[in-house]
């Protein structure tokens, strides 16, 4: 038996790994890719210029997170994001981007300003 307390703890702990693998540049990178389109890992690897090797651990996280999918045809291996969670947060991502560009790339020596109260 579950308590409404242990789900709860449950669905905070994976939305807690989701996000973690999203906070990486590289993986976040993949996703955004791979939201609008299926693709194989070699076309990937260029696409984002990084190593086959490198792009197939992030994707292994990504699989097991259950962020990304796969498919598997003949000797090749296509993947996809098409995680609903996922999906809105990049959705968010870009609107809040595209509203504000300066929001997208901090400028560093404007940053003491921000923390000031």
């Amino acid at each position: 038996m579950y308590s409404d307390q242990t789900k709860e703890d449950e669905r905070i702990i994976y939305h807690a790994d989701l996000l973690s693998q999203l906070s990486n540049p590289k993986r976040l990178e993949v996703c955004i890719h791979l939201s609008d389109h299926e693709e194989d890992v070699n076309s990937l690897a260029k696409r984002l210029g990084i190593s086959q090797s490198a792009l197939s651990q992030h994707l292994t996280r990504l699989h097991q997170s259950g962020i990304v999918k796969v498919r598997r045809h003949a000797q090749f291996r296509y993947y996809t994001c098409d995680h609903p969670g996922v999906q809105r947060i990049l959705k968010t991502l870009s609107e809040i981007f595209e509203a504000d560009p300066d929001r997208a790339t901090p400028d560093a020596t404007d940053s003491s300003e921000r923390n000031k109260p």
